[in-house]
């Protein structure tokens, strides 16, 4: 093998950072002389003492179908080929961000007949958490363009900012992807930006010892499997064969899906419930292949028609989208059983989502009333240690290796994980990574993120309207990081979905992330963000009441919609969010007071009725979801949620 290596990054299709000086490197025996030839320049470096070797490119204009050359004097020889020059972007987070487009194609059906484009282009590095320290590469990893068969699996996020920056600019878009579901904030930083975070450290250390980590991975394998195998052992619908749905119904109860089970007899059940009901097809929909859709389910499914499994997932988070083979369905009556597991008292069917078998003439709609019987019930189950998520492992696993590499900016879209845990340091966390990654890439690089969007249903019961959870502390986190010079902020409380931590419109998502791009590397002027709290004036009123003025940057054209948020909305449900409900104001006890509100040009007059001595706070959609209309202005971009203080200028 030869001693001249690239790092996986330096390789056939990549894209390199536009109008940037651009580092290529790598390894080499010490003492050669490494050459680096590309479009009309020759570069040379020697190889030091540790074998390494760095070579500065001059600055190029964006193009494609380009051709580098790399030897050295021994004769050893790489050729990397279709160079492209455009802008490149680290994109990084947790599963908003990595989720696949083959996850939201049923919102963007005509996205795959328009998506082949050889100037967008991704490097997909796979999950690697490194406790040891920072890799100078990485264990996985190679360049792809998008086209009809690599679209799915490209991050959607990332994947339509490309397109909307590519339709912007019309230079290569490329895609460096580091992101990983579930992974808190802490997981990207290294040890140097967590100094001060003792706990954090001490965690990190701990998973550095890989017999400690290969018991942990051991530990959760054994659990799991453990706790699976004594339930189905118990469990008399597995004994009973009731996938067949041929039994008698004398102990079987009828329940309506969806559903919480928290508002049923089955409250807190632990262990599996069977589900049964029988639906009639017709003549011309039998025999044919089938779409099955089922929401979402709490925790694990498996589901069978006319006695045939024809879906199974493991756990809550992903849509139930099954497919019915031909053949199988029969004119009639058919059955569907659909077997859950339940593994920490948390069950549900997800409401508002689409329970309906289909094809694409027909549809039979499978919400409604449903027999049930508790197959087994058991204890909780052990919580799964994941060892990627924890302190340092994913930065130095997978983002370290990437400082080498220029970009135009990164892209940040992460904080779900952070809402249970370290919600009220995230704004300190965030801007000692910031500060961290411009350190390492030796600039001040933009940094684009995704506040929080609106998200209802959580584990612990936060998704009603009276209960505030840590979402709404992490989203006003988020809005103080953009007192950190050049970044810029996504606004996402409309376009997220109240009963899916994972919402499909990830095209407006990735819209606005490139209109804040543009803003920051190209000084475009148009709006790229909805109205910012920029004053807050109180003034007491006759009997104690309130009115309090509030004016806005960004807010050209303001006006509230009542049509905001439309995913998943019910029309008794979107007729209550016709006027606007999110304005509250805080008193000097701390007792929360909703305040009326009268869009006033770029300023909001709110009035509230109830007798306070001191208006403490004002705040707006501080809860996991608005409950009314939102506001806009003129370019349609949404008010960020804020809490401030009537003394406070942002």
């Amino acid at each position: 093998m030869g001693k001249l290596k690239l790092p996986r990054l330096i390789s056939d299709g990549m894209v390199l950072q536009q109008k940037k000086g651009v580092r290529i490197w790598g390894e080499d025996e010490p003492g050669r002389k490494v050459t680096v030839s590309f479009l009309d320049g020759e570069y040379n470096s020697a190889v030091n003492a540790d074998g390494e070797w760095e070579i500065f490119i001059q600055p190029a204009d964006a193009g494609s179908a380009h051709q580098m050359r790399i030897w050295d004097d021994a004769g050893e020889e790489r050729i990397i080929a279709d160079v492209a020059v455009g802008d490149v972007f680290i994109c990084s987070g947790q599963s908003n961000m990595e989720l696949p487009v083959n996850r939201v194609m049923d919102r963007y059906p005509e996205e795959i007949k328009l998506c082949d484009n050889p100037l967008i282009r991704t490097f997909k590095i796979i999950e690697n958490a490194e406790f040891h320290g920072p890799l100078k590469d990485h264990k996985s990893g190679e360049w792809t363009a998008v086209s009809k068969d690599t679209f799915p699996e490209f991050s959607a996020t990332a994947y339509f900012f490309a397109k909307h920056m590519y339709r912007m600019t019309g230079i290569p878009i490329g895609l460096i992807n580091a992101c990983l579901g579930g992974s808190r904030i802490e997981s990207w930083m290294g040890r140097d930006m967590l100094v001060g975070y003792e706990d954090l450290l001490t965690l990190a250390d701990r998973y550095s010892d890989d017999a400690f980590v290969q018991e942990r991975l051991a530990h959760n394998l054994r659990l799991a499997e453990q706790w699976h195998s004594r339930l189905d052992a118990m469990d008399s619908g597995r004994q009973g064969n009731w996938s067949q749905g041929a039994f008698g119904f004398a102990e079987w109860k009828e329940i309506e899906i969806p559903f919480f089970f928290r508002d049923t007899p089955l409250k807190d059940f632990i262990g599996s419930v069977w589900f049964y009901r029988e639906f009639t097809v017709s003549g011309q929909m039998a025999g044919r292949e089938a779409k099955l859709w089922l929401g979402t389910i709490v925790d694990s499914d498996t589901v069978y028609v006319n006695g045939v499994q024809v879906g199974h997932t493991d756990y809550q988070y992903p849509p139930r989208k099954y497919t019915v083979p031909e053949g199988l369905l029969k004119e009639g009556r058919n059955t569907i059983v659909i077997h859950v597991k339940v593994e920490i008292g948390q069950g549900r069917f997800t409401d508002e989502k689409a329970y309906v078998l289909f094809t694409e003439k027909e549809r039979v709609e499978l919400a409604g009333i449903w027999k049930y019987r508790i197959g087994a019930a058991c204890d909780i189950i052990e919580a799964t240690d994941f060892v990627s998520w924890k302190p340092t492992g994913l930065y130095q696993g997978m983002m370290a290796p990437c400082h080498k590499y220029m970009c135009a900016g990164i892209l940040w879209y992460q904080g779900e994980s952070n809402t249970h845990e370290s919600a009220g340091d995230y704004f300190d966390l965030m801007e000692r990574m910031i500060t961290g990654y411009r350190a390492k890439w030796g600039e001040e690089l933009p940094f684009i993120y995704v506040q929080l969007p609106n998200f209802r249903v959580e584990r612990y019961g936060a998704d009603r309207d009276d209960v505030v959870s840590d979402w709404p502390c992490v989203r006003e986190e988020q809005r103080k990081a953009l007192k950190i010079s050049r970044t810029g902020m996504v606004t996402a409380i409309d376009l997220g979905e109240d009963n899916d931590l994972h919402p499909l419109h990830k095209e407006g998502i990735g819209f606005r992330l490139a209109m804040q791009a543009m803003k920051l590397l190209y000084g475009k002027e148009s709006e790229c963000e909805g109205p910012q709290i920029e004053d807050a004036l109180a003034e007491k009123t006759e009997g104690s009441t309130w009115k309090v003025t509030l004016t806005f940057r960004h807010a050209t054209g303001m006006y509230a919609d009542s049509e905001a948020n439309p995913e998943g909305i019910t029309p008794d449900k979107r007729e209550k969010m016709s006027e606007i409900r999110d304005f509250e104001l805080t008193d000097e006890k701390g007792m929360v007071h909703t305040a009326s509100a009268r869009i006033l040009g770029n300023r909001v007059l709110l009035t509230c009725e109830d007798k306070m001595r001191a208006v403490r706070e004002v705040r707006y959609c501080y809860h996991n979801s608005n409950r009314g209309a939102l506001l806009y202005n003129q370019e349609g971009f949404p008010m960020t949620p804020f809490l401030v203080k009537i003394d406070d200028r942002p």
